[in-house]
């Protein structure tokens, strides 16, 4: 079960600074990813799934991945919002509360860490370095760190056994646990192969790529049958499933940052039809690209 724990992590699709006048509202509706964001200055009321938080300066509060989020400027407002999704999922669960009870609103009066955690995220995207991805995922690796920290308010120390097993207890009781547990041992059995690193920068780094598995093989230099073996062992996904996802993820990226056509995107990452690489980007995210772009707007 501590596999679930070691194979998680957030993974980055954007952030900004926003600035909004008192006021500003911004009517409920369902957020395709999960949103953390820090007020640097003012104070607005956030709508979670219909419960009410009341942020103000030096707050960060936590959206989850599907939640319905409203939201109302009480004053003049700045704040800034990383995007994310979680690496490791189970349909309708939200990972970082069931891994580390994640706050939803949390106040970081006094601790210029977390500002200096944020303000580097949005600093470093600004920039066009190409080591700039590494700097975000590792500062957005420590501002979830440093919330599963406060949640449990125990800097600096071990979980006891009987937390983890608390843990574990609470999990097992939420969700059927017979594939993690089998992902789980399959991949306590299975060492970090640099066979399969290989394949995984290929794919990650080449997202537009269409790679064979054929091509995959002589790059790992394996053979098909145990390439697709180790691969399911070392990601718990199929070399299908895991292009895919990864496909999903930068046109997720694209269509944020970009005005670029759906279609272009879809011929980008190889799609003859469009209307295909829409109902792939749906079974992911849950909505069409369309209505991701639009529900991104203002978020």
């Amino acid at each position: 079960m501590k596999t679930i724990y070691s194979d998680y992590y957030p993974i980055f699709l954007y952030v900004d600074k926003y600035r909004f006048s008192k006021n500003w509202l911004y009517t409920d509706a369902k957020v395709p990813y999960s949103l953390i964001r820090y007020i640097l200055s003012g104070t607005v009321s956030f709508f979670i799934d219909g419960k009410r938080y009341d942020a103000g300066r030096d707050d960060v509060v936590y959206i989850p991945q599907g939640s319905i989020l409203g939201g109302v400027a009480n004053e003049d407002l700045v704040f800034i919002s990383i995007r994310f999704i979680d690496s490791v999922q189970i349909a309708d669960a939200d990972m970082l509360q069931i891994l580390w009870d994640i706050p939803v609103l949390y106040s970081f009066s006094g601790d210029n860490e977390m500002r200096s955690y944020f303000e580097k995220v949005y600093a470093n995207a600004l920039t066009r370095n190409t080591f700039k991805m590494l700097n975000i995922r590792g500062y957005l690796n420590l501002i979830c760190a440093k919330l599963a920290q406060i949640s449990r308010q125990n800097y600096g120390t071990d979980v006891t056994v009987e937390e983890d097993r608390r843990q574990m207890e609470q999990m097992e009781a939420r969700f059927d646990m017979q594939s993690i547990k089998k992902r789980a041992q399959k991949s306590a059995r299975a060492k970090n192969d640099p066979r399969i690193a290989i394949v995984l920068d290929a794919l990650t780094t080449y997202p537009q790529e269409n790679f064979t598995t054929r091509k995959l093989c002589e790059f790992a230099d394996l053979s098909e049958s145990t390439l697709r073996r180790l691969f399911k062992e070392q990601t718990g996904k199929t070399l299908y499933e895991f292009m895919k996802e990864n496909k999903m993820n930068y046109a997720a990226r694209k269509l944020l940052v970009t005005n670029d056509a759906i279609s272009s995107i879809a011929y980008e990452l190889g799609y003859e039809s469009p209307s295909y690489f829409a109902k792939c980007f749906k079974g992911i995210f849950g909505i069409s690209p369309q209505e991701y772009r639009k529900t991104s707007q203002g978020m």
